[in-house]
């Protein structure tokens, strides 16, 4: 997929390696190798009996103690993992995410698939902000400044996500419209410094539909870091999330869903 650099003004919230290795991380040792066949690791099916208010690790939430905004569903056949709305006042940072050591070389691309829900692209723009879904990943290693993972250094941070020196959120959504068919919906890769690239450009009829995405993320990473030591990046987490736009549509029953992924997974 072609990629086009652009700048935003949007900071997304990254965590800082300092402030891990000052308070120290919570596990003591690296997560388990993920299972392999044919070259291919499924990080999040999701699995049978997988249930999202009842992690442990190599699972985790951030932050901590935040909403609860995934269930598991049946989408159309697919089991899927469901990505909520956040209610007034809830943050809509929350995410959720499989810690890792996959050296970045060994297993660099990523594959998934998603779906955006239509009706939550209508009522307007409302806040301003894009509505969707993300994919996050986290990278150790390869900043000239950073030390040698250990496995001491493994676990999470006080702000719940593991230890980690970059890290790339794959969006997908848009800003809303008075009717959904006139929204439309884009992919980019952005870091935390605001530098972002485009993945999909705009286009409408974005949602409603399974998306299959395919990412080389070492070649992602020389984009945003050709200066880093790459041969040393290890992928230390992949997160799923929603976007900090809140949907029109009121809430009468039960959640909002904004999208659903599911069979994230490395290959080599």
């Amino acid at each position: 997929m072609p990629i086009r650099p652009k700048k935003t003004n949007s900071a997304l919230p990254v965590l800082v390696v300092a402030l891990v290795l000052t308070a120290g991380a919570c596990a003591d040792r690296p997560p388990a190798p993920l299972a392999e066949t044919g070259g291919k690791a499924v990080i999040l099916g999701p699995d049978p009996g997988f249930n999202p208010a009842a992690i442990s690790d190599p699972w985790w939430r951030a932050p901590p103690h935040g909403p609860d905004l995934f269930a598991v569903a049946d989408l159309n056949g697919t089991p899927a993992l469901e990505i909520e709305a956040p209610e007034a006042g809830q943050p809509t940072t929350t995410v959720i995410g499989r810690r890792l050591a996959v050296p970045l070389l060994a297993m660099p691309y990523l594959q998934w698939a998603w779906y955006l829900e239509p009706a939550v692209f209508g009522g307007g723009p409302g806040d301003g902000l894009e509505r969707g879904v993300r994919v996050s990943i986290g990278f150790y290693g390869g900043a000239p400044e950073t030390p040698q993972l250990t496995d001491r250094l493994f676990g999470t941070g006080p702000a719940g996500y593991p230890i980690h020196d970059r890290r790339v959120d794959i969006t997908f959504g848009g800003i809303g419209a008075p009717r959904p068919e006139d929204s439309t919906q884009h992919m980019s890769a952005v870091d935390a410094r605001g530098i972002s690239y485009e993945l999909r450009k705009d286009n409408f009829g974005q949602a409603g539909a399974w998306k299959l995405e395919a990412l080389d993320l070492a070649k992602l990473y020389k984009q945003f870091w050709p200066d880093d030591r790459i041969n040393l990046v290890q992928i230390t987490f992949v997160a799923v999330g929603s976007l900090r736009g809140r949907p029109t549509l009121a809430r009468t029953s039960g959640p909002i869903p904004l999208g659903y992924i599911a069979e994230i997974s490395l290959t080599r």
